[in-house]
Order: C-alpha cells, then structure tokens, then sequence
C-alpha cells in the first residue's frame, strides 16, 4: 500500500497499481524458477514502456505465463488468437478496446498475421507504447482520439518460424523492438509435476513426479519417432489431471478405514492406471508393448488396469449387435480410450488410414451415451471440401460486416445448448494448418475462439471437437500437443 492509499504491486524496481480486477478462482499456475524469469522481463519491459514477448515451442506455458501475471495484479488479461484472416483494421479495433478499458491484450501466434499487416501494426504500437510510457491521456488511433488507461498492456506469443511450424513469419526487426522477448523453452517438469500431485492430494509426490518425467523422457528417446506423439507438459499435465481424478473417484468409493490404508503402492497404482490411460491410446502396436516394459522398469511389481468404465462397453457391445457390426474387442477398447479421452481433452483426433473405422467408433460411442440416458448432439462437416473463409467466415471489406463460416455457425449453436447437453463437432478430412491453426486457443485450456471480427465465442466443458484424418504429417506440433489422440492401425 503506497503513502497515498494506491494498491500496488512491486517487482526488483517495477511498480504497477492493483487494478481489482476479479478473474475468477482460476487455476494457479505452478512457481517454478522460470516462471520468475518470465515475470521480472515482463514487468521490466512494461516499465520501460514496452510489451512482453515470450517466445518458444507449443505447451511451455507462455500465454498462461501472462495470464497469470495479470492475475497478479488485478489485470483483465483477454487471449485473441491471431491467423490470416485478421486484418489491420480488426487488430486497431482491438487496440482501441484494449487501451480504453485498461486491460491487457495477449496475442496468441502474433507471427501467423500476414507480414505487411505486421509492418502497419508496429506504427501503431508503437504510438499506444509511447503514450503508455509519458501517461500521456489520449491518442490519435483509427483517425479519431482515444481516452488511454495507464493499465493496459500488449503482449505477444509466438512459436518459432520453421521447425514443423508452417505459416508462421519472422517478426520485423521494427516490431521485434517493441517487445521484450523470454524465452520458454524448457519448463520445470519435475517440480510442477511434483507440486499438481500434491495439489491432487498424492502424499508420495517426491518419488512419483520425478519417475513420470522420467517415463516421459525415456518414451521420447526410445519409442519410435512418429509425427503424432507429443511428450511435452501439456500430455503431462494430462497425465496428472487423470490422476487426480482417478484418486477422488477412488476415494469416494472406499470407507474411512480404507483411506486409511492408502500407501505409496496404491497411488502408484492409481498413476500408472492413468498414464497408461492417456498415453496407449496414441501408440503404435510395437511402442505400445516397449512402452508397457518401460513403465514396469520404472514402477516394479505395479499390476496394469484397463480404462474401466464396464457399463459402458457393455453397452457399446449391444449398439454393434444392433447395427448388425461384427463384435470386435480391440474397437470396444478404442471407443472406451475415446470417452476418456473426450472427458479429458477438448479436442480428440481420430488417427487411421481409410477403412479403419474412424466414423464407427463415435457413431457407436455416441449411441451408446444415449442408450444410458445422456444427450449428445453432433455437427459433421469436411474442412477440407471447402475455402478456408467459408469454414471460419470472413469480413466484408468494403462494409466491414461479419459473415459466419460453416464452423462458426456450429459453434453458435453449440455454446446456446444447456450443460446437461453435449455437442461434438465433428471435422472430417485432413488436417491442414491454413485452417486448424485458427482453433489453437479453442483446443487449449483457454476454449475460446477469436474470430477476425474480435467476437469470441467462450466454450464450456459440455463442447468437444472431433477429427477424423488418414495421417498427421502437415499438422505443426502446436496442434499436436493440444489434442488427445486414437490412432487406428
């Protein structure tokens, strides 16, 4: 509390007011050392009247770093997921909301926008920075004055150019001045997965944080290189949310005497049931057994489980005796991982060549749900069968009117449907990042889709996207670390 009675937050010789801005209870982030390092460059670049600019590869947590930071100090923090279709009228549209009302701006995959639309938005955040550093009370934005709020902020996150990411520009040397860059390139694995399974209630953490991230690292190293595997945080973080929802459901379910009795063989169990629930799924036939061996070396003498749910592969068995299909145990135990996967991920995708049963198993998984009384509605649709501003809708230029896509119109519908109802939308053709990248802060933990308009569309827990494809070789490893995957053989 400073002299004159003003809330602030200090960091080294960085001071902010506190803004009271209320988030929610959200999730908290787990403080490890990099995250100190993302947060001192970021208040040290706001103080000298700069944004931030955390930078590296997909799932180390640098839109959640922001997100966090803003938390922190009372900030509204708003995610806008950049793609081509966002133009430099759109982005100042923005900027005015951002600077009016004093919040930050997070922007997700800066470095998809087109280039000459990176070059003109440098001149104008550089005005906005400028006016922020001499408290200046208004600036000129879009030809008109503009009220500006000392308390927002711009920030940038980006995944490198290159390396498996398409679409992606090199940032102009005028904008990259603007921003002071972080690198996230390698989180503290070992400490956040020892602190989120305490935080999920595991009392012998210490020893089973470190033996995951050594599975997971071992995995990475000897299993087979396939396109589709991801061993980053966001499969681990995954991994731990299974856990700890294995270990409630468990727990519910024994008497008071029999918590008692829960030692560290039991949550062993319990974290093996979930890694391998998580992870087989994913596996070719050869990796699936490699890695079952991997898991006994690191866990000795723990029993393996199935994925459980028994009352629902039961039912599943009478739908493939209804639609007259052959019975087949290996596709009851695939639609099972692809309940699990579906209570776990917004986005699941279907892996398998043509032929192998990517329709049957969430046609039979979706008949099943509403045998046992749960309402499912779904939206088919091929990506691919149309132009990318058909799927995902685009701006008049001339009158600046927004015209809905094919997507966009199933996500209306789907975000207007009571919670007890859920909604699948179902993509049926091949992964393409010209399209599927404009959904990467829908199938994160953010669930929103930006559209170049700046509405955005907030989904709850009861929406789920579905993709059907023969092979993942185009898609960048941004998507591939956001979505569960089946892979059919």
């Amino acid at each position: 509390m400073r002299e004159d009675g003003v809330a602030v937050a200090r960091m080294v010789d960085a001071e902010f007011e506190y803004t009271f801005e209320y988030q929610g209870n959200a999730p908290k982030l787990v403080h490890t050392p990099l995250t100190d390092k993302c947060y001192l460059t970021l208040t040290q670049g706001m103080y000298m009247g700069m944004g931030g600019n955390p930078y590296g590869p997909a799932g180390t947590g640098k839109t959640e770093s922001v997100k966090a930071l803003g938390g922190l100090v009372g900030r509204q923090v708003l995610v806008f997921n950049c793609d081509e279709g966002i133009d430099v009228k759109s982005m100042n549209r923005i900027f005015v909301g951002l600077v009016k009302c004093g919040a930050w701006g997070c922007f997700d995959e800066f470095n998809r926008l087109e280039e000459a639309v990176l070059s003109a938005l440098s001149v104008q955040i550089q005005t906005i920075q400028s006016a922020l550093k001499k408290k200046v009370p208004e600036i000129e934005l879009l030809g008109r004055k503009v009220d500006i709020d000392p308390n927002s902020g711009i920030f940038i996150t980006l995944n490198p150019a290159g390396k498996g990411y398409g679409g992606r520009q090199k940032l102009p040397d005028n904008l990259k001045q603007l921003f002071r860059p972080v690198a996230m390139s390698r989180p503290d694995n070992e400490l956040i997965a020892e602190v989120l399974l305490f935080a999920e209630g595991f009392k012998s953490s210490k020893s089973l944080g470190p033996k995951l991230v050594a599975i997971f690292t071992l995995a990475k190293e000897l299993l087979t290189p396939q396109q589709h595997y991801d061993w980053g945080l966001r499969a681990l973080k995954t991994v731990l949310q299974g856990c700890g929802r294995l270990l409630q459901e468990t727990k519910t379910n024994l008497s008071d005497d029999e918590k008692v009795s829960v030692d560290d063989s039991f949550e062993s169990q319990l974290v093996v049931q979930a890694l391998r629930v998580n992870t087989l799924s994913k596996l070719t036939f050869a990796d699936s057994q490699r890695f079952d061996a991997l898991v006994q070396d690191v866990f000795p003498g723990i029993a393996f489980k199935g994925v459980g749910y028994e009352s629902l592969a039961e039912t599943v068995r009478q739908i493939f005796t209804e639609q007259k299909l052959t019975v087949n145990e290996t596709q009851v135990k695939k639609i099972l991982e692809l309940y699990e996967q579906l209570q776990q991920r917004m986005g699941v995708v279907i892996v398998g060549p043509s032929g192998s049963g990517k329709s049957t198993l969430w046609r039979v998984l979706q008949q099943a749900l509403i045998n046992m009384n749960h309402s499912i509605k779904h939206h088919l649709m091929n990506p691919k069968a149309m132009p990318r501003v058909q799927l995902l809708g685009h701006i008049d230029i001339d009158t600046r009117e927004w015209h809905d896509g094919v997507l966009t119109t199933s996500a209306r519908q789907v975000v207007k449907e009571p919670q007890d109802v859920h909604s699948w939308i179902i993509c049926d053709g091949d992964i393409d990042p010209e399209w599927i990248e404009s959904l990467n802060s829908v199938l994160d933990d953010n669930r929103l889709l930006t559209m170049p308009s700046g509405e955005r569309i907030q989904f709850g827990p009861n929406v789920n996207f579905l993709f059907e494809t023969h092979d993942l070789s185009c898609a960048s490893p941004a998507t591939i670390s956001r979505m569960g995957m089946i892979f059919l053989r």
